[in-house]
């Protein structure tokens, strides 16, 4: 079944690149060149099923755009790229619940294979979950 990602990087032929690849795996891709840019795509709703943000953004970071995802009641899966990576960035990230982690470079392969799984996942998560309502009614 076709996704939706939301692919954010300020790195114009990178976000070209992951938007190419994620279109040619059967999926619909959207892209933003800032936390501000994808805020304007997420917030009131979303309609995503992924979001792929770097954490180097101009004026906020990925992680500020994940915290605010979560401050307003979005579960929507992320996976976070960085070329940056600190211990206490990675371990915000995981308090953020971010579903993948990957370090510039990466391989396109192992990233489009994550963003299919947490997809997956996500998908039956809610499968369950519209089950376990339907049961209990």
């Amino acid at each position: 079944m076709s996704k939706s990602v939301l692919i954010v990087d300020d790195e114009t032929l990178l976000c070209r690149t992951l938007a190419n690849a994620v279109r040619d795996a059967g999926h619909r891709a959207v892209t933003a060149d800032s936390a501000e840019a994808a805020m304007q795509l997420l917030f009131p709703s979303h309609g995503f099923d992924v979001v792929v943000l770097d954490h180097r953004l101009p004026g906020r970071t990925g992680l500020d755009l994940l915290e605010r995802m979560r401050e307003e009641g979005q579960a929507t899966p992320a996976v976070l790229m960085t070329a940056y990576e600190t211990a206490s960035m990675r371990s915000r990230a995981f308090e953020l619940a971010v579903a993948g982690f990957f370090r510039k470079p990466f391989n396109l392969g192992e990233l489009l294979e994550c963003i299919e799984h947490v997809a997956e996942t996500e998908e039956a998560v809610r499968a369950a979950a519209r089950t376990g309502r339907a049961n209990s009614a």
